[in-house]
């Protein structure tokens, strides 16, 4: 959930009603009335842009297209009201208390506002499915080369939504953070690629450098420094490690190749850090028992997911700093190893009376090596996380070939409960 459905951000957020099309004649051509914010030369520089954009990818124009200027503060409104009809006040505080549980959050962090500011200061343009209109955030005044490349990326997503239609095949269900962010991968892993294609074609060695350095100011990286790792990841994975996967598929067969990857989309972020594992390995399905009912009448089940590979590595890494070959660009998360056996997982978080808690966390590995590393990094991770915890390679779902069990709870009295409704 959180930034993980808003990272559908970038194919998703309605709202967008008073835009004019896209022109799709001569590059000269006008579109009237005009768009909001633009005037006349900024509608031609769009056309141009548009136009070169679906060569690149190799697909047909989109057709219908709309565009607009909107500002920071109607941004964050459409931003706010998205967010509420997506998640309720109750799915919010849930997975607030599981990741906080989990150490992902602490205890002082509210989970929405994180998210709200956080794409506040770091999304400078959407594309919408539902109007067929995309939105650049201003207030500008010119299409300059930062502008121009923001369009062609948000351009590409109206193509991939005339030829394979991103509101039909968009994942909602909110326990599905791992296959989520996978197919959001794909999708902003194309649109960068295409971006990055065409701006190699068409902006000059100086407009490029220009762009790197405005692109994302200091205040933003401090905006985004200070977030939790986990919601730095959810938000830059789909496109970073969206954009090493779309290119290895790429060195496959070029853009054939990605074409055949959306007919047959990757399930899981496992998929997309290794694209060698796609499309054949794929996630063992982990069924738990009803857990709360073992606990007792008074115990019920809060939030459910599948946290996958991506997740799991931001967990194992326990809060320490990534390190970067390259000054600007992300590192890899210390530990990364522990994580990159995975098989399948699924977790719980209960709650019980009085203010008990407990979350229940079953795992799947690819071998016996993996196990045994994850279980160790599992036991690290949890050394300084409060109340009560636990990690065994039992197997509470069955069939599991290398199974990993984690239990956290509010107290010793609460795990050794859970302990015993589980049989173990």
């Amino acid at each position: 959930m959180s930034v993980v459905l808003l990272a559908s951000f970038g194919v998703g957020p309605a709202g967008a009603q008073d835009a004019s099309p896209a022109p799709e004649a001569s590059p000269a051509a006008v579109a009237t009335p005009l768009p909001d914010g633009f005037d006349s030369k900024m509608v031609q520089k769009v056309g141009q842009i548009i136009g070169g954009v679906h060569p690149v990818r190799g697909l047909p124009p989109a057709k219908d297209v709309a565009y607009r200027v909107i500002g920071s503060q109607a941004f964050l409104e459409e931003l706010r009201a998205l967010f509420h009809a997506e998640y309720s006040d109750v799915a919010v505080e849930a997975e607030d208390a599981a990741f906080t549980r989990l150490g992902l959050l602490g205890p002082d962090d509210d989970l929405e506002e994180l998210i709200l500011s956080m794409y506040d200061s770091q999304v400078l343009a959407y594309y919408d499915p539902l109007t067929k209109t995309f939105s650049l955030i201003g207030p500008i005044d010119k299409i300059g080369a930062l502008e121009s490349i923001v369009v062609a990326h948000e351009y590409d997503h109206a193509l991939q939504d005339a030829q394979w239609d991103l509101e039909a095949r968009r994942i909602d269900d909110l326990d599905r953070s791992d296959a989520i962010l996978a197919q959001q991968a794909l999708i902003e892993g194309d649109a960068t690629a295409v971006m990055f294609d065409w701006a190699t074609r068409e902006l000059k060695l100086t407009d490029l450098l220009r762009v790197s350095a405005q692109s994302l100011t200091k205040q933003d990286q401090k905006i985004l420094g200070r977030m939790p790792m986990i919601l730095q990841r959810q938000l830059e994975f789909p496109y970073i490690d969206g954009y090493a996967y779309v290119m290895a598929l790429r060195g496959r067969g070029d853009w054939a190749a990605v074409d055949q990857a959306w007919d047959a989309q990757p399930v899981s972020t496992e998929q997309i850090l290794h694209p060698e594992l796609y499309p054949d390995e794929v996630p063992v399905d982990i069924v738990l028992p009803d857990v709360a009912a073992s606990l007792g009448p008074d115990w019920s089940t809060s939030y459910q997911q599948t946290m996958g590979e991506m997740q799991v590595g931001v967990w194992v890494a326990d809060g320490k700093k990534r390190q970067s070959l390259f000054p600007g660009l992300p590192g890899q998360l210390p530990n990364a190893s522990a994580a990159a056996g995975w098989g399948g997982d699924r977790l719980v978080s209960l709650d019980g009376p009085d203010g008990a808690w407990a979350v229940v966390w079953q795992s799947d590995w690819d071998t016996e090596a993996d196990q045994k590393e994850f279980h160790q990094s599992a036991r690290d991770a949890m050394k300084d996380l409060p109340g009560a915890h636990s990690v065994t390679d039992a197997d509470i779902a069955g069939g599991l070939s290398s199974p990993v069990l984690v239990l956290v709870a509010d107290s010793e009295e609460t795990l050794g409960a859970l302990e015993m409704a589980l049989g173990l």
